[in-house]
């Protein structure tokens, strides 16, 4: 039996016809925009920081506080509370003693303030995707979390044995409420080390150069 002629033939070609991908398709490239944006966002946590060590600083400085700024604090927390939780000037003005003798004033004041000089001087390294910048606001937030953290609890821990109700509250949730902000800070902080892309970016690698010599 002879073979079938169909009329047409098949012919597999040597070379792929299938164009082949770039070499450098999927090679991770560095992001200069990330780290920047990193940087405006920690300036801004940074001014915040600030804010509140100085008024933890005049806090701390104030011996006694005046009968219109403690009616003016109290007015709310009284509000939401029972007659027999209604805190007096009196009792505020306890509070405050114990808390700027507990030093916690003073803590969140100090640590804040360096917190917050850390990450602006960090941040303006970053900017310029100085790596030196990215470490300084790490460390910015770490003592701003440590620090936060101590001078909450110990203001805590004067509340707990002068006020009562809703604003005894309030100072009871303030190191916890305190400590998951710095550790949010602390996270964006340190996002450019963490991710390849921008960490690229921060620490770029040598180009290789192929030198070819003639004979």
């Amino acid at each position: 039996m002879s073979d079938l002629d169909l009329g047409f033939s098949m012919r597999m070609e040597e070379e792929d016809s299938v164009p082949s991908p770039p070499v450098d398709m999927f090679a991770i490239r560095p992001d200069t925009k990330g780290p920047k944006s990193v940087a405006v966002l920690i300036v801004l946590g940074a001014l915040l920081l600030a804010f509140q060590a100085w008024g933890d600083y005049q806090l701390h400085a104030a011996a006694d506080l005046s009968d219109e700024e403690v009616e003016l604090l109290l007015t709310t927390p009284n509000s939401q509370a029972s007659d027999a939780d209604d805190l007096t000037p009196e009792q505020y003005q306890k509070f405050h003693d114990e808390a700027r003798e507990s030093g916690g004033y003073l803590i969140r004041a100090v640590g804040l303030g360096l917190a917050a000089a850390l990450m602006i001087l960090g941040s303006g390294f970053l900017f310029r995707l100085n790596p030196l910048g990215a470490w300084m606001n790490v460390a910015g937030a770490g003592v701003g979390l440590a620090s936060g953290a101590a001078g909450s609890w110990l203001i805590g821990g004067a509340a707990a044995s002068t006020l009562t109700g809703p604003l005894l509250f309030t100072y009871e949730i303030l190191p916890y409420f305190c400590s998951v902000c710095m550790v949010s800070c602390l996270s964006i902080a340190a996002l450019p080390l963490l991710n390849a892309r921008a960490r690229l970016a921060l620490y770029p690698s040598p180009k290789v150069e192929l030198v070819v010599e003639e004979e």
